[in-house]
C-alpha cells in the first residue's frame, strides 16, 4: 500500500454535506396580532385607561379649539351684537353713574335685538327699567304708557324709531339727561336747541379701537395655537411612555413569541395595531367630547337654538373626521420608537428578564 492511500480512502470515504436554504419562516396573519393585542389592553386595563384619557383629553383639546373657531365665526353677527350692547351699557353708566337703583325710560318707536339686550343688561345691572313705544320682551321690564303722565325718571335713552315719541318729552324735567345712541336726526336737534340735558353717543368703533382688537384676537389665536401644539406633543409623549412601559412589562411574552417563530416585523406589527387601537378609541372618545364641550360653552352664552341652527354640521363633521385621524396618526407615530424596541429584542435576554 502506497503512503497516501489511507489518505486517499479516507477522503473517498467521507461525505461532503452541500449547505441548504433556511426554510421560509411563517408569517402569522394580522389577525392574530389584533387578537393578541386585544388581549393585552384586556389584561393591563388600567395602564390602557390611562392612555385612553391623555389621547382623549389632547383630541377633545383639539376638536374643542377648531368647532369653537367655527361656532364663533358662525356667530359673528351674535357677537359684534353683544359687543355693542356692552359698549352702549358701559357709556350709560359713564354718563349717570352706577346704574343700580337707577330709574331708566327707555323710547323706542321700533327695534330688534340690540334694543332688548340694552333693556336686558340695564335690568341685570339693577336698574328700574320702563320702555315705551315698542312691545317688552324681556323679564323685568316694565311697560310705560305716557298716555297716563310721564313716570319719575333719572335718564331717557333713545333707540331705533324715536321721533314719533319726542313730543311725550314735554313733561320731563329739563334737568333729566336725554341719552341718543346713534341715529341722530332733526328731532334730536330740536331737543338740543330748547336747552334740555341732550348727549349723542356714538357706538360706531373707531379706527384704532378696530386695531387693538385685531391685535387681541390674533394674539388669543397664537397663543390658543400654541397651547395646541403643546398638548399634543404632551399626548404623543404619554402614549410613547405607555406604550413603552408596555413593553418593559411584557419582555418575557416578547420573548417567547420569538423564541417560537415569531419574526420582529410582526412584533412591530403587533405593537402599532395596538398604539392605533388606543388612538382610535382615546380620539373617538375625545373629539365627540371636545365637540360637545364647544357646543354648550357658546350656547350656554348665545343660546342653545340659536348656536345649533347657525353652525354648518357637514363642517362639524369634517374636522371630528380630521380629529380622528390626526390621532390615530398621532398614536401610530408615538408607538414606532416602542414598537422597534420591542422587535429588536433577543429573546434569550427577554426570557432572562425578571419584570
Amino acid at each position: 500500500m502506497k503512503p497516501g492511500d489511507d489518505g486517499a480512502r479516507a477522503a473517498g470515504q467521507g461525505k461532503l454535506i452541500e449547505p441548504t436554504a433556511a426554510r421560509d419562516q411563517a408569517v402569522l396573519p394580522t389577525a392574530i396580532a389584533f387578537r393578541i393585542c386585544m388581549r393585552g389592553i384586556r389584561t393591563r386595563m388600567g395602564r390602557s385607561l390611562v392612555t385612553l384619557s391623555g389621547v382623549a383629553l389632547g383630541i377633545a383639546f383639539l376638536m374643542s379649539v377648531l368647532a369653537g373657531f367655527h361656532i364663533k365665526k358662525a356667530l359673528q353677527a351674535d357677537t359684534e351684537r353683544m359687543r355693542t350692547i356692552e359698549r352702549m351699557v358701559s357709556m350709560l353708566r359713564a354718563e349717570i353713574g352706577i346704574l343700580k337703583g337707577k330709574r331708566i325710560l327707555v323710547l323706542a318707536g321700533s327695534g330688534g335685538e340690540t334694543e332688548d339686550g340694552v333693556v336686558s343688561a340695564l335690568v341685570k345691572k339693577g336698574a328700574a327699567v320702563r320702555v315705551a313705544g315698542k312691545e317688552v320682551n324681556v323679564d323685568g321690564a316694565e311697560r310705560a304708557d305716557l298716555r297716563a303722565g310721564f313716570p319719575a325718571t333719572d335718564a331717557v335713552v333713545l333707540m331705533g324709531d324715536y321721533a314719533p315719541l319726542l313730543e311725550s318729552l314735554g313733561g320731563v324735567d329739563v334737568r333729566v339727561k336725554i341719552i341718543l345712541f346713534e341715529n341722530r336726526n332733526d328731532a334730536f336737534e330740536r331737543l338740543a336747541a330748547e336747552g334740555r340735558a341732550v348727549k349723542h353717543l356714538s357706538v360706531a368703533l373707531k379706527e384704532e379701537e378696530m386695531t387693538r382688537i385685531a391685535r387681541r384676537e390674533a394674539e388669543e389665536r397664537y397663543r390658543m395655537y400654541w397651547i395646541l401644539g403643546v398638548s399634543l406633543l404632551i399626548t404623543v409623549g404619554g402614549i410613547s411612555n405607555a406604550m413603552l412601559m408596555s413593553v418593559t412589562e411584557r419582555f418575557r411574552e416578547i420573548g417567547t413569541m420569538k423564541c417560537l417563530g415569531a419574526l420582529s416585523s410582526f412584533v412591530v406589527k403587533m405593537f402599532l395595531i395596538e398604539s392605533s387601537l388606543m388612538g382610535f378609541v382615546g380620539s373617538a372618545a375625545g373629539g365627540l367630547a371636545g365637540l360637545l364641550f364647544a357646543l354648550a360653552a357658546y350656547g350656554n352664552v348665545y343660546g342653545f337654538l340659536r348656536t345649533i341652527s347657525a353652525v354648518n354640521p357637514l363642517l362639524l363633521a369634517g374636522q371630528l373626521v380630521g380629529c380622528l385621524v390626526a390621532g390615530v396618526a398621532l398614536s401610530v407615530v408615538a408607538g414606532i420608537y416602542p414598537a422597534r424596541v420591542a422587535a429588536r429584542m433577543i429573546p434569550a435576554v427577554a426570557l432572562a428578564t425578571n419584570v
